[in-house]
């Protein structure tokens, strides 16, 4: 009994430690270096790939409009996209075509008055290219396309602006 007590108290207390690290600073939670090229479309429905922006820095987030903490952390984003204009917002949607359609999509950054750049990855080659298993993620790529570090999970203001700091450095 003693010792089940002991293993729980300390799978509990790492479980606190994992979980409870620094807003800080991203760490590279994506295992590869230089950033993955992909397809996706533009607000227009015109074919772009991630190359087309390398030569400054990238902030790339995996985000849906249906999931509560990719909604709660795009305000922030908005917030830097308005004031590092020589950073390139790359804000990638997971258009499944069911649950989330570029229809949706559309309607939900309308009303919510975001002006950031929005692109639709309708056939996966951005999610596939990134190994996305979950949602939100977020990339901090440099102006020579290296990715610097990455965040799986919602993310608030002062980590973005962190990450940024790291890529324009």
């Amino acid at each position: 009994m003693k010792k089940t007590v002991f293993l729980f108290l300390v799978a509990a207390m790492l479980f606190c430690f994992c979980s409870c690290e620094s807003a800080e600073a991203p760490k590279n939670e994506i295992s590869y270096d230089h950033a993955r090229n992909f397809q996706a479309l533009n607000w227009d429905g015109e074919v772009i790939t991630l190359s087309d922006f390398i030569g400054k820095p990238i902030v790339l987030n995996f985000w849906a409009s249906w999931y509560p903490p990719c909604k709660a952390e795009l305000s922030d984003f908005q917030k830097a996209y308005e004031e590092y204009d020589e950073v390139e917002f790359v804000m990638l949607n997971l258009t499944d075509g069911s649950k989330e359609t570029v229809d949706t999509a559309k309607s939900f950054i309308a009303q919510n008055g975001y002006t950031f750049p929005v692109y639709f990855d309708t056939t996966f080659s951005a999610a596939y290219a990134y190994s996305i298993s979950s949602i939100p993620v977020t990339c901090f790529i440099d102006a020579e396309g290296n990715l610097v570090a990455s965040r799986v999970g919602m993310i608030d203001y002062k980590t973005l602006v962190s990450g940024i700091k790291e890529i324009t450095k």
